[in-house]
């Protein structure tokens, strides 16, 4: 029992160590009325959550008492611990947000929650990995797991960066011994060191905790098994990506989409022509939604299905090169008319008030909303809307903001 407390007290340590150092870097919030003003609250939560971590050492807990998911308005930003690299970017956040070959401080992210809750944004995603190699788990740690934007849950990077076979890339073959321990060993990381201890803010779906697979179709194999064993130790809810493009047939496909609890495409999966990707994309959540209903009558199983806002894709930059097509609006209306789109499907397609799931700081494929630079490059031009400054964040905030 002491081992248990000390090593919570040693967690809290560590994230005021980890703030402390980064205040003495150079960062500093641009003004105090700018910085997290409820203080006192979040001090008080941290004890509360260190103290559950010392009791989830004693006994998993069997529900997640954090918030449901049915009570989350606005839509969802999905938040990373990259650095920021312009040579490679075609998103350049302004200073306030992000500076140049360094990850957000603890006040940036500060900075970019209360910018996500300024434009309706009612819960973050975090790209989120406990491969220890990457150091991600300490980086959210020293932001309290972005404790100024309220309610979160984890984009578990399952693909790139992993301890999985291959370690970057698919697909990953989950019928593989050694995948599976793996799978397993990462969900039980990720709960007993960040689901319990912050399940306060922690997003569930009755008593469920959320766990986003951003290219679940990669998981190849008996992958369906896995999940429902995991599912049988822990309360997960696993939301899947890249499924709704195809109805799957193989039985192995079938399975997986089964075990998964709901679905959220992580882009419209178009490429060159934006209003084509929009149309193709509205045209699938609804041939989506038809199969998901057809499977519920078969299972009983409700799936939830939430949309995915895209302003734009453009990867020119990366290195090394991958040879995609830009995808940019041509006019402010057509980014409109895909809200639009989202916007009278939810609560029929889509399901009511939950989402969309938006990129709010991927910066190297250029679907970013972030607050960003208006440059020669990042300006609109005839035919070709950017929307920099936060041009998307206001489509965002008019559609989709919670009043």
């Amino acid at each position: 029992m002491f081992k248990s407390i000390t090593a919570g007290f040693f967690v809290v340590a560590m994230s005021l160590v980890a703030m402390g150092c980064d205040s003495l870097s150079g960062y500093s919030p641009t003004s105090p009325s700018l910085a997290d003003s409820s203080g006192n609250l979040n001090e008080t939560s941290s004890i509360k959550e260190a103290v559950g971590d010392v009791a989830a050492d004693l006994e998993d807990p069997k529900t997640i008492n954090g918030v449901e998911f049915a009570t989350v308005r606005g839509w969802l930003a999905n938040i990373y611990p990259w650095e920021y690299v312009p040579e490679q970017s075609t998103v350049h956040p302004v200073s306030r947000l992000w500076n140049p070959r360094q990850q957000p401080s603890p006040f940036q992210v500060s900075e970019q929650c209360r910018q996500i809750r300024e434009f309706g944004g009612g819960a973050a995603v975090l790209e989120y990995s406990p491969n220890p190699r990457l150091g991600w788990h300490n980086y959210w740690l020293s932001t309290g797991f972005a404790n100024g934007c309220g309610p979160f849950f984890l984009l578990y990077e399952h693909i790139n960066g992993t301890r999985f076979i291959p370690v970057d890339g698919g697909p990953k073959d989950m019928s593989n011994p050694y995948n599976r321990q793996v799978f397993k060993d990462d969900i039980d990381f990720m709960f007993r060191n960040v689901i319990v201890p912050y399940q306060s803010r922690y997003v569930a779906v009755n008593g469920r905790a959320v766990i986003y697979l951003w290219s679940s179709v990669q998981m190849t194999g008996d992958f369906a098994s896995l999940l429902e064993e995991v599912k049988n130790e822990y309360p997960i809810f696993f939301i899947g990506s890249g499924e709704m493009w195809s109805a799957p047939r193989g039985a192995e496909d079938v399975a997986r989409v089964r075990a998964l609890d709901g679905f959220m495409e992580y882009t419209l999966g178009g490429r060159s022509n934006y209003l084509r990707a929009v149309q193709d994309y509205n045209r699938a959540s609804f041939s989506w939604r038809g199969y998901l209903r057809d499977l519920e009558t078969k299972t009983g199983k409700r799936h939830l299905f939430i949309p995915t806002f895209q302003a734009a894709y453009d990867d020119t930059k990366i290195i090394p090169r991958r040879n995609n097509p830009t995808m940019y609006a041509r006019s402010v209306d057509e980014v409109k008319y895909h809200a639009e789109m989202i916007r009278s499907g939810m609560g029929s397609v889509y399901d009511y008030l939950i989402g969309p799931f938006v990129v709010y700081g991927e910066l190297l494929e250029g679907a970013a909303v972030i607050e960003s630079q208006c440059l020669a490059a990042t300006m609109d031009t005839p035919g070709r809307f950017v929307g920099c400054g936060t041009a998307r964040l206001q489509i965002l905030k008019e559609y989709f903001g919670w009043r």
